[in-house]
């Protein structure tokens, strides 16, 4: 039952979140068109400003409703184009029967002197209904999804098949919405005053409203949950209702837009805007960043500077935060909760003060500029985010030294220019999109592939196949295992990186394409890449090895720490963390070099790469010096691992168990 749960709030999280990412880009047209409009700007800007404004303002912000309607139900159904015929019929279906019944049954309101603001009823698409803001389109989203999906495969007799699989469950859909439209009329008045008096009671909170807010939109942060927070409150009557230039406007950031194409007109900013003074982007990545350069040790400084400086910049900038807070989410616990309670205290402080405009992004933020000072306070800005960045920072720094806490910096790093080229490449290509779909135990055991904002989340059938550490390998910002429910921290560029795995999955699926494998003639043979003792992969104490999960191969151990090129070929994949390397044969062959077991976690330390990505080797030559001893400090298996990459037969073929790098290893 619990797993059902998340699971239907994951859907619906899912989902939600689709339309959510088209409004910021309505956003920024409306605020931009909000200022071209302003009193001082001159006659002709002005003109442009109100032309923009008024047909981005109603056709998108305005018809928020029907966009999450069309958007959650294409979202939630695999059908997405007869999900969305659906859905934006059954909307209208709703208008039409809802207006009907209030008629036929003498409840349809009479407009006062403000229109039909306070009556509970609201114009949608020209037609008078139950206002349910957003909220309609959400209900008949979820509903048309859910009905599509039931029933929209159901098959009927051949002769009446025009009638069968999703115009069957819009039959179905049809006399629900009806249905719906009917309910609504006697159950909604009553749940709107529940909403109501939820922002009553948030009102009534004041500082301390917000901070729960702040707080809670931190915490649930990890568990990729808390746009479930914010965006009923940026888009639903759960975030204030508003008459703004004779309209009514529901939720803070539809009340912000209208109040900054109306500010001439307008006397006072909503309280709800309060929700989003967000310093998030401006204020903590900064202190966090000085933070970890400061702890940082000496010898560290410049690489820590060059990993925090580009993710400051990034979030002021598109107002993506993750990857520098997922830098000690994992790392720091502590640092977490401080930095939810710093960040609630950030709200609490703009309330306070007064502060009456959007913080959000450099982008988000520009806008607020031009509310006259005395509305929106918006001076306060500046002393707000040296207040809060330096909070953050001190109680980094304290933190961070008093209970020697492993931050970025605060041990040995070791960075170098064919790691950083791995980044990119393991990120654009086939090799990259492989360890992925090999971390999750392969390719049958994913179930599905979606992103929000700054994530890749993927659901897979059994858990146990997954190889977590395998996952961390893909460049990010971090990995969360939960259990069937994984999610890779991408930031920018997560929409295109899930976009190439759905069609690499796909085409797998197919048979159009397969995980990398080596494509060497019978009998193609394979060096020692050191001097040791050589044993089977199946010895290897590490099932992902042993099971041939990757490929088949050996290992060896007891070795002298250099690591030399088993063939000829090219070095195709240096990765990030410097514990292995990938070579492609000059027959084709894609064989994968693992430096001891599970030292993915030692970030590189032990490490010395001694070639480049895309570098031609000859079989012989040394690639890498591995230093075992800091290997076993750690408790941790120096032995070398080479995979062929493949599910094939192979066998070793050395004379006795001990070897040099000039030897014959392996034969496939």
């Amino acid at each position: 039952m619990k797993e059902a749960v998340q699971k239907s709030m994951r859907t619906f999280a899912r989902a939600i979140i689709q339309p959510v990412m088209f409004m910021a880009v309505s956003g920024l047209v409306i605020s931009i068109a909000a200022i071209m409009r302003m009193d001082f700007m001159p006659e002709v800007i002005a003109k442009i400003g109100n032309f923009f404004f008024g047909i981005v303002n109603s056709g998108a912000i305005g018809s928020l409703s029907v966009i999450f309607c069309v958007g959650i139900a294409a979202a939630l159904t695999k059908k997405k184009t007869d999900g969305a015929i659906v859905a934006i019929t059954c909307f209208m279906i709703f208008l039409f029967a809802n207006n009907s019944w209030l008629t036929l049954t003498n409840r349809l309101a009479e407009p006062g002197e403000q229109g039909l603001f306070g009556t509970g009823q609201n114009m949608v698409m020209g037609i008078q209904v139950n206002d349910m803001g957003v909220f309609l389109g959400i209900i008949i989203g979820c509903m048309v999804g859910f009905i599509i999906n039931r029933f929209g495969n159901f098959k009927f007799h051949k002769y009446l098949a025009p009638y069968e699989g999703t115009k069957f469950a819009y039959g179905i859909a049809i006399f629900a919405t009806i249905a719906l439209a009917i309910v609504v009329t006697y159950i909604w008045p009553v749940i709107n005053a529940g909403v109501n008096a939820a922002v009553s009671t948030m009102a009534s909170s004041g500082p301390f409203g917000f901070f729960a807010y702040g707080f809670l939109n931190r915490m649930l942060l990890p568990v990729g949950m808390h746009h479930l927070l914010w965006m009923p409150l940026h888009y639903t009557p759960m975030g204030g209702t508003a008459q703004i230039a004779g309209e009514a406007v529901s939720g803070a950031y539809n009340i912000w837009l209208a109040q900054l194409g109306d500010i001439s007109n307008v006397t006072q900013m909503n309280p709800a805007i309060g929700f989003l003074t967000n310093f998030g982007p401006l204020a903590f990545p900064i202190a966090i960043a000085a933070a970890f350069i400061k702890t940082a040790l000496p010898e560290n400084k410049a690489k820590v500077k060059a990993i925090v400086i580009p993710a400051v910049v990034l979030a002021a900038v598109a107002g993506t935060t993750e990857p520098i807070e997922f830098l000690f989410l994992f790392a720091a616990p502590v640092l977490w909760l401080v930095h939810a309670v710093i960040f609630g205290f950030s709200f609490f402080l703009s309330n306070i003060l007064g502060l009456r405009v959007m913080v959000g992004s450099i982008p988000e933020t520009l806008p607020s500029l031009f509310v006259p000072m005395e509305l929106g306070r918006t001076w306060l800005i500046i002393p707000i985010i040296l207040i809060i960045a330096t909070m953050e920072y001190f109680a980094f720094k304290y933190l961070i030294v008093k209970l020697k806490l492993p931050t970025i910096g605060r041990e040995p790093i070791a960075v170098d220019e064919s790691s950083e080229k791995a980044v990119d490449s393991l990120k654009g290509n086939e090799a990259g999109l492989a360890v992925i779909v090999e971390g999750l135990g392969g390719v049958d055991n994913i179930v599905e592939i979606y992103n929000c904002y700054s994530r890749l989340r993927l659901d897979v059938i059994d858990d146990k196949k997954v190889d977590i550490d395998l996952l961390k390998t893909y460049p990010s910002s971090g990995v969360v295992d939960k259990q069937k429910h994984i999610q890779i921290i991408i930031g920018i560029g997560v929409n295109e990186l899930r976009e190439s795995l759905e069609t690499y999955v796909e085409q797998l699926k197919a048979g159009k394409a397969e995980l990398p494998a080596t494509q060497t003639k019978n009998g193609q043979i394979i060096h020692s890449p050191a001097s040791g003792e050589i044993i089977s992969i199946e010895e290897v104490p590490d099932e992902v090895f042993s099971n041939k999960t990757l490929g088949n191969g050996f290992a060896i151990k007891n070795h002298d720490g250099n690591v030399y090129a088993p063939v000829n070929g090219t070095i195709s994949t240096i990765f990030p963390t410097l514990h292995a390397i990938g070579i492609e044969g000059e027959h084709g062959e894609q064989l994968l070099i693992h430096m001891g077991i599970d030292t993915v976690d030692l970030q590189g330390v032990p490490f010395d790469i001694k070639v480049k990505q895309g570098q031609t080797v000859k079989q012989g030559e040394l690639i890498a010096i591995m230093d075992s001893a800091k290997i076993k400090a750690e408790n941790k298996d120096d032995m070398i691992i080479l995979v062929t990459l493949e599910k094939s037969n192979g066998k070793i073929v050395a004379k006795d168990g001990n070897i040099t790098c000039d030897d014959v290893a392996f034969e496939v």
